[in-house]
């Protein structure tokens, strides 16, 4: 069962059988973009899941074949992106949630989220330098590794799918070392 919701035409709540795949799920029963505009990309699992790519819709819908690209099934959302729709700003309000829903016990999860989500902060205000995407990187990894429970280890899912996914958009947001040079002067 998921709630299928987003920029498609028909939201609402579908029951599939596993293994189905993505696409015939946006495309059959949620009826495509509601915009018109082509699917970018399919967030799955809630807050924690990962975002998965057009080019990918043809996946298979099932525990194992979703891990493989960074993301779960989670508490059985599926959210329809399209073309407009913008990865680093995506990525952000997820880790914002997550972030706000942490409980604090452990340090990874309490301090790592916040500071993921300072370095999406920099980047969408045009701020942050190739380094930061690295650390970015490493932050949510360390993250995912040494979290003591499932927020801590998931929350980082949308940073990295899209990440890898879409790269092109964090590094669109780069400011370069003589744009940085200038602003501090």
């Amino acid at each position: 069962v998921f709630a299928l919701t987003g920029k498609v035409e028909h939201s609402g709540l579908i029951e599939v059988p596993m293994g189905i795949s993505l696409r015939r799920i946006v495309e059959s029963i949620g009826g495509g973009t509601a915009t018109g505009k082509g699917v970018k990309a399919v967030q799955t699992g809630g807050p924690s899941g990962g975002v998965i790519p057009a080019d990918e819709l043809d996946l298979p819908v099932c525990y194992e074949e979703l891990k493989k690209l960074g993301s779960i099934m989670g508490s059985g959302g599926m959210i329809v992106m399209d073309e407009d729709d913008d990865m680093v700003d995506i990525a952000k309000f997820y880790l914002g949630f997550t972030v706000d829903e942490s409980c604090g016990k452990c340090t990874p999860c309490r301090i790592g989220g916040k500071q993921l989500l300072l370095l999406l902060e920099k980047l969408a205000d045009g701020k942050a330098v190739e380094e930061d995407l690295y650390d970015l990187r490493l932050l949510a990894t360390s993250m995912k590794k040494a979290s003591l429970c499932g927020l801590g280890k998931t929350a980082p899912n949308p940073v990295l799918s899209t990440l890898e996914f879409f790269l092109d958009e964090y590094k669109s947001r780069l400011t370069t070392q003589e744009e940085k040079a200038a602003a501090e002067k």
